[in-house]
């Protein structure tokens, strides 16, 4: 799931960044309509130079990782710049000041940045009065506009923050759901095999006890641990035989749930109502295997899954769009399994990139006439 991490931390801080880039670019932007053409160049130079150690706060915070090393530093630089250049910039620098209160909020803790917005919506009265020569209203105007400014940037990068956090807190509940059924199974086959396991190991210690003393009897405990061993052996193939089938119907409704889970959006389409219990079996095994393979390895915004049939065969097709960013990476190994189990019904199975970020698995199975239809395709999802 690190991939896909990976991928939602970019296209966010990508996101909040471009918005920020667009923002601070009105300032050299004004200083070219009005022709002044070096005052918006040495704005540009200064807005971008800011706008790089901005950018690295972002990821920062989106990322939710550790606060920046010597923060007070940090902001001490966004202060200089902004401060500094204001006597050489004049009015159209007038506004740039909620940068600073933006950089505090983003790098000061929580009353030492409250304190840092308030003071630099006061300062920035006077500030509007010198250097813009601007009505007592105007320039409290100027004041409020830097306080809100701030507010609204923090508050953007917060968001974009507070959204990774729920996507991986989504993230952590798929992949626990996708491990939920091993464990499942680990646990009934613990339950299973404690008290014969342990059984079998005192009646043969008993048997090598008694063997120079009563072997006729030592040969009955022999057969009664053999006799537990057969008996073990039966129930693990009950478990495993109540766990080798599978309804389709109900796989296709987890995967959508599992999907979506991940915050990827999935689409269901169904041509066909009901299938043979051997077919739909098999389809609910690839169904599961590549739901679980689009969890664990893609970084999917969508996935499409159609279940219908084309000239007299059943086709199934699960494509994802989050998979070609990794190249050379491994797929899942169960495809392989599928592909036996798919061939010994005479059908086929192909699993291979779609598109230029996609991936895509598609199954044909033989449509068996005169077998009883035993298994029903249901469309409604399960989450």
């Amino acid at each position: 799931m690190a991939h896909q991490g990976e991928g939602q931390i970019r296209w966010l801080s990508r996101g909040v960044i471009a918005v920020t880039a667009a923002l601070w670019a009105l300032t050299p932007l004004a200083c070219l309509v009005t022709g002044d053409v070096d005052r918006a160049l040495l704005s540009g130079i200064l807005l971008g130079g800011l706008l790089v150690v901005y950018a690295r706060l972002v990821v920062r915070q989106i990322r939710g990782a550790a606060p920046a090393a010597r923060p007070l530093r940090t902001f001490a630089c966004f202060a200089a710049v902004v401060y500094g250049a204001l006597p050489f910039l004049g009015s159209v620098w007038i506004y740039t000041p909620f940068i600073v209160a933006t950089a505090g909020l983003l790098l000061l803790r929580f009353r030492l940045a409250v304190t840092v917005l308030v003071a630099v919506a006061v300062a920035e009265f006077p500030l509007s009065r010198a250097f813009q020569d601007a009505a007592p209203l105007a320039a409290l105007q100027n004041s409020a506009g830097v306080f809100a400014a701030a507010v609204v940037a923090f508050g953007l990068v917060r968001y974009a923050a507070s959204v990774q956090e729920l996507r991986d807190i989504r993230a952590a509940l798929a992949e626990a759901a996708v491990d939920q059924d091993r464990t499942r199974m680990a646990g009934e086959l613990h339950d299973l095999l404690g008290q014969t396991l342990a059984a079998i190991t005192l009646k043969t210690e008993l048997a090598v006890a008694l063997l120079d003393r009563d072997r006729e009897r030592a040969i009955e405990e022999v057969e009664s641990a053999i006799a537990i061993a057969g008996e073990a052996r039966a129930q693990i193939g009950d478990v495993v035989a109540a766990r080798s089938s599978l309804d389709v119907g109900a796989e296709l409704s987890t995967a959508i749930a599992l999907i979506e889970l991940t915050g990827a959006r999935c689409d269901l389409r169904l041509g066909i109502s009901e299938i043979d219990e051997q077919t739909g079996d098999a389809l609910g095994w690839v169904v599961r295997e590549a739901a679980t393979n689009i969890v664990r390895h893609s970084d999917a915004r969508h996935c499409l899954i159609e279940l219908g049939s084309r000239e007299g065969r059943v086709h199934l097709l699960m494509r994802n769009d989050g998979a070609g960013r990794e190249p050379g990476r491994r797929r899942g190994s169960g495809l392989a399994g599928l592909l036996r189990r798919v061939q010994g019904l005479g059908g086929a199975l192909q699993a291979g990139p779609a598109g230029d970020d996609g991936f895509e698995v598609r199954v044909w199975l033989p449509v068996v006439p005169d077998r009883e239809k035993v298994v029903t395709v249901d469309s409604c999802p399960a989450g």
